[in-house]
């Protein structure tokens, strides 16, 4: 956990919530990164009857990135979990995540279901769960994992040298996955066991131009993993394949460009053709659906489906928001 002037009840509920995990057998690491003394404060307050926990104080402000570099290095479990300081892991989240990778020896990562709570409610993960060739095919579009929830072995990072990059200073997540799914396999529990707090001061919500840069550039390296590289009109296509509206893209250009992509693939050998075909597939049903371009009668069924799959998530997510409640309610925390 890197943490930098957090405010101190977010901190405290973050932190609470691994002290109350259920499986009990964790080392936690805090990287603080030249925090003010009022966090620092608060830090040794939560911590200091705390046998398992190690402190790291950075003299100077280093980021984010650099800091969690810092844990990796003294790490010295067999699995390495993620957590931010101002969001709260559910108290089976460890057991479960340690039980599927037990499980499952051919993942190198999991992440779990998120759901954000605060300023907005909403999955911060595919709800219903990735297996690997599902992450594989939607990491040419988005990071797949929400960064708190994740889990990795650690053999694996150390196999394969892989650290966080320091030149990467936004979307440092989605650029780790990236590259790691080149050596290993990533899967999403479908279970909720992390609750992503959306606030103001959040690094995520700050300095939007960076990060889309950043994703961009991620974008295009998956690309040229399977042999392309982008025109500018062709980077809008892929970008309308995720969201967005563009009058001056035509359907024709958002086809040709789903086609290249799917026969490049099949070519790589990176993504299993079938589920990158069903995944492209439908995001060029819903880039058609928002842009009011004509959709076929082939569409018909395809569309009825996701469309019922998001009011089906709008109802659960009603749910959820009741249930964060209760759970924040309880004092546990």
């Amino acid at each position: 956990m890197g943490v930098h002037n957090e405010q101190e009840d977010y901190l405290r509920a973050a932190l609470n919530s691994i002290f109350n995990q259920t499986y009990k057998n964790i080392e936690i690491i805090i990287i603080d990164d030249a925090s003010d003394p009022n966090c620092k404060s608060t830090i040794e307050d939560l911590c200091k009857d705390k046998s398992n926990v190690k402190v790291i104080h950075n003299d100077l402000n280093l980021g984010l990135t650099k800091s969690l570099n810092k844990g990796l290095d003294v790490a010295s479990g067999e699995f390495i979990a993620r957590m931010d300081a101002d969001d709260i892991s559910l108290p089976e989240r460890f057991k479960k995540q340690i039980d599927f990778l037990e499980k499952n020896r051919d993942i190198d990562i999991v992440g779990t279901g998120v759901v954000s709570f605060g300023e907005e409610t909403k999955f911060m993960s595919p709800p219903n769960g990735y297996d690997n060739d599902e992450a594989q095919c939607n990491l040419f579009f988005s990071s797949t994992l929400c960064h708190p929830s994740v889990m990795i072995r650690k053999k694996f990072l150390e196999a394969h040298d892989l650290r966080y990059d320091e030149k990467v200073k936004k979307a440092q997540d989605y650029d780790m996955w990236e590259r790691c799914s080149v050596y290993g396999k990533i899967a999403v529990i479908k279970e909720v066991l992390l609750y992503y707090r959306i606030h103001s001061k959040q690094i995520s919500s700050t300095n939007r131009a960076d990060q889309y840069l950043s994703a961009k550039n991620i974008h295009i390296r998956r690309l040229r993993r399977i042999g392309i590289s982008p025109s500018e009109k062709e980077y809008r296509c892929h970008e309308l394949l995720a969201s967005g509206v563009d009058e001056n893209i035509s359907t024709n250009e958002v086809e040709q460009w789903v086609n290249k992509v799917l026969l490049n693939n099949e070519r790589s050998g990176l993504v299993a053709p079938k589920i990158m075909l069903r995944n492209l597939k439908s995001r060029f049903i819903l880039y058609k659906f928002r842009n009011r371009k004509e959709l076929g009668i082939k569409d018909f069924f395809p569309l009825c489906r996701i469309l019922v799959n998001r009011t089906i998530m709008r109802i659960t997510l009603k749910l959820k928001r009741k249930e964060i409640s209760n759970f924040l309610s309880t004092g546990l925390l």
